[in-house]
């Protein structure tokens, strides 16, 4: 009888320990950038903010659900050397993926993407699927909310993480597009990498993953910040013509498709696998030119992140 009653509760310990690993594994691959990219964009932005601006999106996110948490965290983080102002910032540009893990209902998970699919072997330009659900459709919302006369001040403080944080996902290639081909089939496609495995190294990976990775994976708010100043340094404004050239977040939207097209699925060659256990190697240099892409992707995130609040919080 004891026996009986030690083996159910182990089991249920066992299954509850398989649902918690999937939930976790679900969480890892809806994300975007990592935190630690979110951070960096933000942190390129605070910086191109004047110190009026900077005061002002502070302001605003004090009214935000989780401000309290983030300063207490602050509080712990002292070391890091940032302003309090900064720190929140950079944090409120992870909030919307950490929600997802809440059983909310505003987590809006379409608002991180946008599916155009890439369809072989002329990859001519095709709408995503959901016009009114997507991460163009979701900069939009938030941009109206920050300017609406009757929005509360909690609402402002929500749409303003959501814009910092979308401002970021819109510049990551593979949030842009899906692959269809004999192996990925409509409408999802290779949901943006999440399904397409390659092994860059000893370990197999989604190639959504690998992309995500590449501004970094530590959550510590000071390297992301260096490194910020390092992108910025590396890729001042004047360096980057698409800033003049391309104002709107379909725009934002498109360029990721072609640079998903072009750098991220090399125009349908690269080879990749449903499986990890098939997961192909990655060109050598696939890697490293995939870093320099990204490095540049996040300076034109950062710098449109921060002509966006002088647009819409002056």
């Amino acid at each position: 009888m004891v026996l009986s009653v030690i083996v159910q509760v182990m089991n249920r310990v066992i299954v509850g320990c398989l649902m918690f690993t999937a939930m976790l594994l679900s969480c890892v691959e809806l994300r975007a950038w990592s935190g630690a990219g979110h951070m960096v964009i933000a942190a390129e932005a605070y910086k191109e903010l004047s110190p009026e601006l900077q005061t002002k999106v502070s302001e605003v996110l004090k009214s935000h659900p989780d401000y309290t948490k983030w300063e207490k965290a602050y509080q712990k983080e002292s070391s890091s050397g940032l302003a309090l102002g900064q720190y929140v910032f950079m944090r409120a540009s992870t909030w919307p993926d950490e929600i997802r893990r809440d059983d909310r209902g505003d987590v809006h998970s379409h608002w991180h993407y946008v599916n155009y699919p890439l369809i072989g072997p002329a990859f001519a330009f095709q709408s995503g699927p959901a016009t009114n659900d997507d991460i163009v459709f979701g900069i939009i919302q938030n941009e109206k909310v920050l300017t609406e006369a009757g929005a509360s001040k909690e609402a402002r403080a929500v749409a303003l993480s959501w814009l910092i944080h979308l401002v970021g996902d819109i510049h990551q290639p593979l949030h842009c597009a899906v692959l269809i081909n004999d192996t990925y089939h409509l409408p999802a496609g290779d949901k943006g990498g999440n399904d397409f495995y390659i092994k860059p190294a000893d370990e197999p990976i989604r190639l959504h993953s690998l992309w995500d990775g590449l501004l970094g994976k530590s959550y510590d708010p000071r390297p992301s910040a260096n490194y910020a100043i390092q992108i910025l340094s590396e890729h001042p404004r004047k360096s980057l013509a698409e800033l003049a050239k391309n104002k709107t977040a379909k725009d934002w939207s498109l360029e990721s498709r072609t640079i998903a097209l072009e750098r991220g699925y090399l125009r349908g060659k690269l080879a990749g696998s449903k499986t990890q256990e098939s997961a192909p190697p990655l060109p050598s240099d696939y890697t490293k030119n995939a870093k320099v892409i990204a490095e540049r992707r996040a300076a034109l995130a950062g710098y449109r992140l921060a002509d966006e609040l002088r647009h819409w919080l002056q």
